[in-house]
């Protein structure tokens, strides 16, 4: 058998156990600001709030971002969800979010009800992985819940649904942050906590490849180059 024929079986079965292995189910929404302004502020529109840090300006006002487009809401059937992308301030600096939640529960008190009281379709996230972050102006800052993993039953978490973003009646989400350096100092906690209060588009569902198929997706990529390379 020559290098080209192992090459090529190669890449075969990587592939073929890559496409026939379990997929994950996912649904995207996209995220935008809340409807609500900051009427201090000229009427600024904000979905990311990063309360006393100031760039930009020392006004209050460099606290309140607005979400740019691309951010994304993705929630997925294990239970996962993610949520990622940028928001800018009024004086130009970037934040950029990545957020990892788990522990997917549709029944979890107390909540935010600054949009509405009526939680018959929320569903909320009650943890965060250790390398969830926002990064502004350059700094990364590391997030935990205010209401996890310490006060779970006493602070809320993260909570999405039809008036979840905690200022009006949209479709949306809203979460409260505390925010540490990478070496785990206090900067921003409770009550001195960040916000994001957001609304969502519609979901838009697909199956993505379950993450321990990648890796072979990516031998098999691979090894049917090679086989190419070797004709």
């Amino acid at each position: 058998m020559t290098s080209s024929s192992i090459f090529k079986g190669m890449a075969a079965t990587a592939l073929a156990v890559t496409f026939s292995a379990s997929v994950s189910a996912a649904t995207i929404y996209e995220a935008f600001d809340q409807g609500e302004v900051a009427s201090s502020c000229g009427g600024a529109q904000y979905g990311l709030w990063t309360n006393g840090l100031a760039l930009g300006s020392g006004s209050a006002c460099s606290y309140h971002y607005s979400i740019n487009p691309g951010t994304n809401f993705t929630t997925f059937d294990d239970g996962t969800a993610s949520f990622t992308g940028t928001a800018t301030n009024g004086y130009g600096i970037e934040a950029t979010i990545s957020l990892n939640l788990f522990g997917f529960t549709t029944d979890y008190s107390p909540v935010k009800t600054g949009g509405s009281a009526n939680t018959a379709d929320w569903a909320f996230y009650t943890n965060l992985t250790e390398d969830s972050s926002i990064t502004v102006g350059g700094v990364e800052y590391f997030a935990r819940l205010v209401g996890a993993p310490d006060n779970i039953g006493t602070k809320p978490v993260f909570q999405y649904g039809t008036g979840a973003n905690d200022k009006t009646e949209a479709f949306g989400g809203s979460v409260w942050l505390d925010m540490y350096s990478a070496n785990g100092d206090a900067l921003f906690t409770e009550p001195n906590h960040w916000d994001i209060n957001f609304d969502l588009g519609p979901g838009v569902g697909l199956d993505v490849p379950a993450p321990s198929t990648i890796g072979l997706l990516a031998l098999g990529i691979a090894a049917l180059r090679l086989s190419r390379q070797r004709k």
